[in-house]
């Protein structure tokens, strides 16, 4: 996504629009203008389509689902994000804090740790840079793993140019790299709610009626439609990918020829083991978590981690990571270590940890300053010496 300069300080019309359909001040709501200059350039979502209405207003379109709108389906993810940092800052008292000055602070601290030969980052420093960024470490725990990713990074390509060079830390390429990864999570990767059945509740919609206009389940559409007028109506497929057990949440995998979330997935192989032996096919496929447009086609063990090859390698080409070593992805989520194809089981345990590292797990991996490694609890706050996820 590439987005034109400030240049002379006059904002573009795009810009001024996305400032005004966020609902931001220019002035009040400085901090959070790199929402809106965001928003003011988001593409459509390759399902949507776009046309001009009856009174000649832009309105969008999605075929599977049948959803229609009148505003962008993707501004409307970014005013649900403003929304949340709103509350971030009122909870925080951040509203109107400049950002950059007490970033500066904290990112020089991380190179002074890295001169004096000690970890970059902290437990207490990651708290310190989410309060910054609007992060809420208690929750947004894959945001907070990016955060610390991107510190450690910063670390070491900073280091030499920020103290032996006696410049202060460039902190724009550490801002930029966050606040990217934040649209992506909050915006761009996140899923569209599920469409419910206007009749039956708890019931995921299977059609929308051409007449109506409404969204039915299979069953729901008939108790409506049984009778009378309705009888003639048509109703059109709305695909959605559910949960078979919590029918108000996509699924993400299907084991067995059975869909599930992974809350479900978790609680029925507890219930149900032998469940771990069968294949595990994540829906949608896993994605590098360096370049989120492509396959992963590595897992790092040691990094609970997936990325693609360019990705592993450019971020394993120095310091301990280079010690660690990949397995082999295929198209079909199976592993494979040293040529040998792993169990189902312990790809589906070896996956399912990084995926939960990357986009929920509650537990960081830190060293201390004797380098003895030890994990904290974003959500407790609390630290143990024994690995969580093993």
């Amino acid at each position: 996504m590439v987005r034109p300069p400030w240049g002379d300080g006059l904002m573009t019309r795009q810009m001024q629009h996305a400032i005004q359909e966020l609902k931001l001040h220019p002035e009040k709501d400085g901090q959070l203008l790199w929402i809106a200059e965001h928003a003011a350039h988001v593409d459509l979502p390759p399902d949507w389509t776009e046309f001009d209405d009856e009174d000649g207003e832009k309105a969008y379109f999605h075929p599977k689902t049948k959803r229609l709108s009148t505003q962008h389906p993707v501004v409307t993810k970014y005013k649900q994000f403003v929304e949340k940092v709103r509350k971030f800052q009122e909870r925080t008292g951040t509203l109107n804090k400049k950002i950059k000055p007490h970033l500066a602070v904290v990112l020089n601290e991380v190179l002074n740790r890295v001169h004096r030969e000690m970890p970059a980052i902290t437990p207490e420093i990651i708290e310190r840079l989410a309060v910054l960024l609007y992060i809420d470490t208690s929750v947004e725990h894959g945001l907070t793993r990016r955060v610390k990713l991107a510190i450690e990074t910063y670390a070491e390509d900073q280091y030499d140019v920020a103290l032996q060079a006696h410049q202060k830390a460039d902190m724009d390429a550490f801002l930029t790299e966050i606040r990217e990864e934040q649209v992506r999570s909050e915006v761009l990767n996140k899923p569209d709610a599920v469409i419910m059945c206007t009749e039956m509740d708890g019931q995921p919609a299977r059609v929308k009626c051409q007449q109506c206009k409404d969204f039915f389940s299979l069953e729901g559409f008939a108790q409506t439609h049984s009778t009378g007028k309705r009888k003639a109506h048509v109703p059109e497929k709305c695909e959605q990918t559910t949960c078979s057990i919590y029918t108000d949440t996509l699924a993400t995998c299907e084991v067995d020829s059975i869909l599930f979330c992974d809350r479900a997935y978790k609680e029925v192989t507890a219930k149900q083991p032998h469940l771990r032996q069968k294949q595990k096919k994540i829906l949608g496929g896993l994605s590098c978590s360096e370049y989120g447009g492509r396959r992963a086609e590595v897992l790092c063990e040691d990094c609970s981690d997936l990325f693609c090859w360019e990705a592993f390698i450019e971020l394993h080409r120095r310091g301990n990571r280079l010690r660690h070593v990949p397995l082999k992805l295929d198209e079909e989520g199976q592993l494979y270590r040293g040529g040998e194809l792993c169990s189902p089981e312990e790809c589906a345990r070896l996956i399912d940890r990084a995926r939960l590292a990357r986009e929920g797990g509650p537990w960081l991996a830190f060293q201390d300053d004797q380098l003895n490694t030890y994990w904290y609890h974003l959500a407790d706050k609390v630290t143990t010496n024994q690995n969580p996820y093993l």
